[in-house]
């Protein structure tokens, strides 16, 4: 939920950075111009952790669309082979 402190204008952005920065730290902040909403401003932290969490999201859909495929149609390698690939 959006509380009213977690929203800034662009001018505020612009006349007190270091304060919002510091405030992007604890939680979003929503930048508006003219009533009409802008932007998101995140720490580096929340962003990173948002790439990751749908980073995983994505490798599950993949993972969910590899169980469904049919294993006959696959063409295996032998661990005998992968093994000397990788000492090769």
């Amino acid at each position: 939920m959006i509380t009213q402190n977690q929203i800034h204008s662009i001018t505020d952005l612009r006349f007190k950075t270091k304060k919002i920065l510091e405030k992007a730290k604890k939680e979003p902040i929503f930048l508006f111009h003219r009533h009409t909403p802008k932007g998101v401003l995140l720490s580096f932290e929340s962003y990173q952790e948002i790439l990751s969490q749908l980073e995983d999201y994505f490798d599950s859909i993949k993972a969910e669309s590899y169980e469904k495929e049919e294993k006959s149609k696959v063409k295996w390698i032998p661990f005998s082979e992968i093994k000397k690939m990788i000492n090769d």
